[in-house]
C-alpha cells in the first residue's frame, strides 16, 4: 500500500495542523491496525504519530517508512502526550465525524487550542481507489465467491440460518478472507422480506433463501447478496420477483461510469421495477461504496447529484421486499473505470441452486 504517497497528498491539503482519530483513516495513512492510535499531520508535511504501548513495535516498521514522520508511544498521559504533538500550533483541524462529545470538552480543558471541525479531508481521498486496493477488495470478494460456490454443501450441514452464516464465514476464511465484524444475513422463506434480517433457527433446507454476507482481505471489504431457490421449481411470484430485481440491477450496473451522477444510477435501477410495479417494495437505496468500511462514500441513493469517478468501487444492490411472502435483492461490488464497470463480485445470479 502506497502510505508515503497517501500521506503527502493530504499534507497538500491542509493549511493547519490536522490530527487524525478515525481507525479507517489511520489505517489508510499508515497501514496500522490496531485499536489506538492518532497522527498529527501538518501543512509542511510533517507528522508525528501516536499510540501506547501496547502497539509500539508494531507502529515502529510504518513509521519509519513515511518520510517526515516521528513517533511518540506513550503509556500514560495521553493528553500531555497530545498536546506535546501540538506544541506551537494555534489551532488545530478535528474529524468531526469520529471525536466524540467527551474528547471535544477533554481536549478543550486539557490543551485549549482552538479545534476547528473538518468532514471528508481523508475520506475523499480513500473514495479513490487504486492498484493495491483493488487487488484487496477483489481478493475479499473472491472469498465470498469461494463461499458460494460450496453453498449447496454448505446448506446440507446446516440445520439453521444462523448456523448457515456461520458456514459462509467459515468458508471465506478457507479461502483467505478474515472475518467481518458483521454478521451475515440469512433469511429463509418470508423471513426474506426484511431487508436486515436477523438469522435465527428456521430451517434452510428448501424454497426462498436471501444471503448477504461478506469478508475482510488486508483490512477491505467484500459485500453481496444472493437469492436463491433450493428445488426444482420457484414459486411464480418469486420468479417475477427475481427477474424484476435482476434487471434492474443490471440497469444499475451499466449506468455506473464516471461522471454519472449516484442518483442516476439510482434512477436506472427504481425505473425497471417501476415497470414491474414493485418500486414501492424497493425500501433502501441502490448502494453505497465499499472499502476500509463496509458503508462509506459515495453514496448511490435518490437524489444524489454527487457524480461517479473512476477509482469509485461501489455496490449495486436493489431489492424487493413482499411482506408475509418473502423477498430479493441481488448485490455484486462494482469497480468503475473508464473503460466501464468492472464487477468484482462474480457468483452466480441464476435463481435456482444446482
Amino acid at each position: 500500500m502506497k502510505h508515503a504517497a497517501r500521506m503527502a497528498a493530504l499534507s497538500e491539503r491542509l493549511d493547519r495542523t490536522f490530527l487524525v482519530s478515525g481507525l479507517p483513516n489511520i489505517r489508510y495513512l499508515s497501514g496500522f491496525s490496531g485499536s489506538n492510535a492518532f497522527i498529527v499531520v501538518r501543512p509542511d508535511g510533517s507528522v508525528t504519530f501516536i499510540t501506547d504501548g501496547r502497539y509500539g513495535e508494531m507502529a515502529e516498521g510504518l513509521v519509519a517508512d513515511l518520510p517526515g514522520a516521528d513517533l511518540v508511544v506513550y503509556t500514560s498521559g495521553l493528553w500531555d502526550t497530545i498536546g506535546a504533538a501540538l506544541e506551537g500550533s494555534t489551532s488545530v483541524s478535528l474529524e468531526a465525524g469520529t471525536v466524540t462529545w467527551d474528547f471535544l470538552r477533554t481536549f478543550a480543558s486539557s490543551i485549549g487550542i482552538e479545534t476547528i471541525p473538518t468532514m471528508g479531508i481523508v475520506e475523499s481521498l480513500r473514495r479513490t481507489k487504486d492498484d493495491d486496493e483493488v487487488a484487496a477488495l477483489s481478493a475479499a470478494a473472491d472469498a465470498g465467491d469461494a463461499a458460494f460456490t460450496v453453498l449447496s454443501d454448505l446448506v446440507a450441514s446446516s440445520a439453521s440460518e444462523r448456523e448457515l452464516g456461520w458456514a459462509l464465514v467459515d468458508a471465506m476464511r478457507r479461502a483467505g478472507g478474515e472475518a467481518a465484524n458483521w454478521e451475515p444475513i440469512v433469511a429463509a422463506g418470508a423471513g426474506a422480506s426484511v431487508p436486515h434480517y436477523r438469522s435465527g433457527s428456521n430451517p434452510v433446507d428448501s424454497g426462498l433463501l436471501l444471503l448477504d454476507y461478506g469478508c475482510v482481505v488486508d483490512g477491505y471489504h467484500s459485500d453481496m447478496s444472493r437469492t436463491v431457490w433450493m428445488g426444482d421449481e420457484a414459486d411464480a411470484e418469486m420468479a417475477r420477483v427475481y427477474r424484476a430485481v435482476a434487471e434492474s440491477q443490471q440497469a444499475g450496473i451499466d449506468a455506473a461510469a464516471p461522471g454519472v451522477a449516484c442518483g442516476d444510477v439510482d434512477e436506472a435501477v427504481r425505473e425497471v421495477l417501476r415497470g414491474y410495479g414493485y418500486e414501492e417494495h424497493f425500501l433502501h437505496s441502490t448502494g453505497h461504496g465499499v472499502g476500509l468500511e463496509i458503508h462509506e462514500e459515495p453514496w448511490v441513493r435518490r437524489g444524489n447529484d454527487d457524480p461517479l469517478r473512476a477509482g469509485d468501487a461501489i455496490t449495486v444492490e436493489p431489492g424487493v421486499y413482499l411482506p408475509g411472502v418473502g423477498g430479493v435483492r441481488i448485490e455484486d461490488m462494482v469497480l468503475v473505470t473508464d473503460n466501464g464497470p468492472e464487477v468484482l463480485t462474480n457468483s452466480s445470479r441464476e435463481m435456482l441452486l444446482r
